[in-house]
């Protein structure tokens, strides 16, 4: 740590020892030379410098601390340097004057008998007075006088022989030891004064504090704004005339704090607390904190969108759903109109084909894509534990409740969208609890009675063939209808093959990023088989086979073989598939019967190649590469 500390040496001795003090300590100062008046000076010159200390003597050290706001440190003379002195004064006669201020000079008389000598104490309480003394010393017969610099210079100028007080060593380094922990204690609470100043300009709340006498001594820029008055208008007011209806007086008596009340200032509904400040046991004023409570509103809708709960938060856009197809960029065309509106969306579709990712790209390319997105299973809880995860519950509300309850997620939701997979799987009785919800537009937490708005987005989800539900009395037809508003059908992965090598794509390089692992080569004979296959868990499934094929063919090439067991392969390969329409005869290499089994299967299709790869068995991709090799026209 760096002390940025200075020293004004009245005389010159004094800057060469103390030099000597600073090298030997290995203390960095900046060192000048002045008395009195030249002192202050020198001491202004070096505070522009950066110094935050002064350490000086005597009558500068006086004189600079009664004109700077500097903190100065006084080399103390000690008695050892009055020793000195009185010891080198002796040759000039043995009646001798000690001039300086009570705390320098008092107990010299006791050296009389020690030194041989007589002392004078004279005393001054002013630099002013030193002239003054020391005539009156002369008159009375004094030898010589022994003070600091301006004792020595004024008894030259009587023509009385003057002995200078020097310091020794042991004084400049304690002034310097001293000097350093000053400077670490005004940093140390320059920096507490600093965080005390930021609380009080930037707190939400507005804080007035009192004397004993209920007098305003401190308001803040809150208090100031929520009062709509200036500090200088307030300051030294009575607390009880600007805020009248505040029971302060009542404080003051009960010595006891008064929390969360209301009061109404003017057009305003204020939300205060006043705490009595004790001291020794005696009451030594109080302060206020008051908010705004439309500010308390609005906070409390800030912190409801905080997303303090894992999982809140909606990672996916539409520019993260992978296709080519066009049926799957219809949806998607749908999706982002639906974006706009703010009604119920249902999502429906196989499981693993993207409803939740469907949902995610609905919120955050809607207007409440700041909110939270808050998405829960209707299957996965069970149904004991659902109603108080959905709407939350009060304090004491059944067995193992958490102290002063919890929220649900509907009221986490607020503002923003709640994602509510497997919707059909809701039980009956909490489907008549979220109609209610969807039509207040409020919720009541479990075990209790109070009203809690809510303003929230539903997007619901499911594999069900609700309107079967609806019949069949296991879900509720007016809530099918709030629900049903928006509706969204995601296509199977089997009515979209030709995303497939896409996908397989995107995900390997997911997986492999993830898993730091090498990449595994597909072959055209397994992007076949992958593409063939039916895909009953749609692209769920498809990323759990290739999370196999990472962890067991990093860096390797795969074969049909290697995921025969993964998969169910159509028995027969694709080549040898029958063929709709007249037989073929297959004759020559196996790339000639292959060349002429697509060109039958793309007559019989009226150059489909959609149809054609269908009913091949192989992707579009693998058609195309083949139509290249063989140069047949499309």
């Amino acid at each position: 740590m760096s002390y940025n500390i200075a020293i004004v040496a009245p005389y010159p001795e004094l800057s060469k020892i103390a030099q000597q003090v600073c090298d030997e300590l290995e203390v960095d100062a900046m060192i000048a030379v002045g008395d009195l008046d030249e002192g202050v000076k020198a001491a202004k010159k070096l505070i522009e410098k950066g110094a935050e200390v002064i350490i000086s003597r005597g009558g500068t050290a006086t004189a600079i601390s009664r004109q700077l706001d500097e903190p100065v440190v006084e080399i103390i003379v000690s008695p050892y340097d009055i020793i000195r002195a009185v010891a080198s004064a002796k040759r000039y006669g043995n009646y001798i004057g000690v001039v300086g201020f009570r705390n320098v000079i008092y107990g010299s008389k006791s050296l009389e008998n020690v030194l041989d000598v007589k002392i004078e104490e004279l005393e001054i309480k002013d630099e002013k007075d030193a002239l003054y003394v020391i005539e009156k010393a002369k008159r009375v017969g004094v030898d010589v006088i022994v003070g600091d610099a301006v004792s020595v210079r004024y008894s030259k100028k009587l023509d009385l022989p003057a002995m200078l007080v020097t310091s020794g060593k042991e004084s400049i380094s304690v002034a310097l030891r001293e000097a350093q922990e000053l400077v670490t204690v005004r940093r140390r609470e320059k920096a507490r004064a600093e965080q005390f100043k930021a609380i009080l300009d930037f707190t939400y709340e507005g804080i007035i504090a009192t004397d004993a006498d209920g007098k305003i001594s401190l308001v803040n820029p809150a208090a100031e704004q929520i009062l709509d008055k200036s500090k200088t208008s307030l300051i030294n007011q009575h607390a009880s005339e600007v805020l009248p209806s505040l029971a302060i007086k009542r404080v003051q008596e009960k010595r006891k704090p008064l929390l969360g009340e209301l009061h109404r200032v003017g057009n305003s509904l204020l939300v205060h607390n006043i705490v009595p400040v004790m001291t020794n046991d005696e009451i030594t004023g109080t302060v206020i904190t008051f908010q705004d409570a439309s500010h308390l509103q609005a906070v409390e809708s800030k912190v409801r969108r905080q997303l303090y709960l894992k999982g809140h938060v909606a990672k996916y856009t539409f520019e993260d759903i992978i296709t080519c197809s066009a049926a799957l960029k219809k949806v998607i065309y749908q999706a982002r109109q639906f974006a706009q509106a703010d009604a119920a969306v249902i999502v429906t579709g196989e499981t693993g084909t993207g409803k939740e990712m469907f949902a995610q790209s609905i919120h955050n390319a809607s207007l409440r894509k700041n909110g939270p997105f808050v998405a829960v299973n209707c299957a996965a809880v069970p149904e004991n534990l659902l109603e108080s995860e959905l709407f939350g519950y009060e304090e004491g509300a059944f067995t193992g409740a958490r102290k002063g309850g919890k929220k649900g997620l509907f009221e986490l939701a607020h503002d923003g969208t709640i994602f509510l997979d497997e919707i059909g799987e809701l039980p009956l009785k909490l489907q008549a609890r979220l109609l209610r919800v969807l039509q207040e537009k409020a919720v009541i937490r479990v075990g209790g009675d109070r009203v809690i708005p809510i303003n929230v987005r539903i997007i619901a989800a499911t594999h069900r063939n609700l309107d079967e539900a609806v019949k069949n009395g296991t879900f509720r037809q007016d809530l099918y209808y709030r629900l049903n508003v928006l509706r969204l059908s995601l296509p199977p992965l089997r009515e979209r093959s030709e995303d497939i090598p896409l996908l397989i794509d995107r995900l390997l390089e997911k997986i492999c990023n993830r898993t730091r692992k090498p990449r595994p080569e597909i072959s055209d004979e397994v992007l076949d088989v992958l593409c063939s296959y039916k895909w009953p868990g749609n692209v769920r499934e498809l990323e759990n086979i290739l999370e196999r094929l990472v962890a067991l063919k990093a860096g390797r090439r795969v074969y049909p073989e290697d995921i025969k067991e993964m998969i169910k392969v159509p028995e027969k390969k694709i080549y040898n598939k029958e063929i709709e329409g007249p037989v073929i005869e297959l004759r020559g290499s196996l790339k000639d019967m292959e060349r002429a089994i697509i060109r039958k299967t793309l007559e019989l299709t009226g150059y489909d190649k959609e149809k054609t790869s269908k009913k091949l068995g192989i992707s579009q991709t693998t058609l195309w590469r083949r139509l290249k090799e063989w140069n047949i026209a499309e």
